[in-house]
């Protein structure tokens, strides 16, 4: 199915991000500032929390798993201190109970990560009241192929040209972290960092990267033996090697 075209009715609104990780935050950024929307970027739930006074945003996207104030605390504290534009919830964990833990803390709607861009234009259209009234869109490209990352970038690909910078910046050394992280027996971690490079490959149509985050995940949590995940670590590893050498695969790819 083609992708919705960007939307251009929501030119002028403003709407706060709150994410730990940067590389997420410059994939929602991109993604929103192609419609004409005003970005204000937070890193942490109590950075959102004490942004919104001074930003009034007409609405906020709100990572749930964060360190610190995570977006299940952010969001009551916001609803509290009377905020009651939208928030919308961000988490790859998508399950019936995660989704209800948000709307029970106050929030008005669900987003998955990786996100896309049909989904969030979808979610804009929900919770945002057009701003102008305008017919001019931004069309994909038609040659543009299904479910590749240049249309989760809208055809836009300086966009995914700068996520893919972003990506390496945040993820190049990864593994040398994991295997650190496994060395020491931090596992909690290493399953929040494996966590975050499954969505974020994902986003960047890395697809045999992400997958191979997920199959370590999964090893993880099953207390796989230490060789079964240095393997995949390694495997991981060489990836990101590769990508960093040839940063345009991403985009070659589509």
């Amino acid at each position: 199915m083609q992708s919705l075209p960007v939307p251009q009715e929501f030119r002028g609104r403003r709407v706060l991000v709150a994410d730990d990780n940067a590389f997420n935050r410059t994939i929602i950024f991109e993604m929103l500032t192609l419609a004409g929307i005003d970005v204000v970027l937070t890193k942490t739930g109590s950075e959102a929390c004490a942004a919104i006074a001074s930003a009034m945003p007409d609405l906020v996207f709100m990572d749930v798993r964060m360190p610190g104030m995570d977006g299940i605390e952010a969001t009551h504290v916001m609803r509290t201190s009377g905020f009651s534009k939208p928030i919308v919830g961000l988490s790859a964990a998508t399950s019936n109970a995660d989704q209800s833990a948000c709307k029970q803390a106050g929030m008005s709607d669900f987003l998955a990560k990786p996100i896309d861009a049909d989904e969030l234009w979808g979610c804009l259209t929900r919770w945002l009241a057009p701003y102008v009234e305008s017919k001019d869109v931004l069309s994909i490209s038609d040659e543009a192929p299904d479910n590749s990352a240049e249309i989760r970038f809208l055809g836009n690909a300086e966009s995914l040209a700068r996520a893919c910078e972003a990506f390496i910046a945040c993820h190049r050394d990864d593994g040398m972290h994991m295997r650190n992280m496994l060395m020491t027996g931090n596992y909690a971690g290493m399953s929040d960092l494996v966590h975050a490079l499954k969505g974020s490959a994902a986003t960047i149509g890395m697809d045999a990267l992400s997958k191979l985050a997920l199959a370590l995940e999964k090893k993880i949590r099953a207390h796989a033996s230490t060789g079964d995940l240095l393997q995949l670590i390694d495997w991981i590893d060489d990836c990101l090697i590769d990508l960093v050498e040839n940063p345009r695969a991403p985009l070659n790819s589509t």
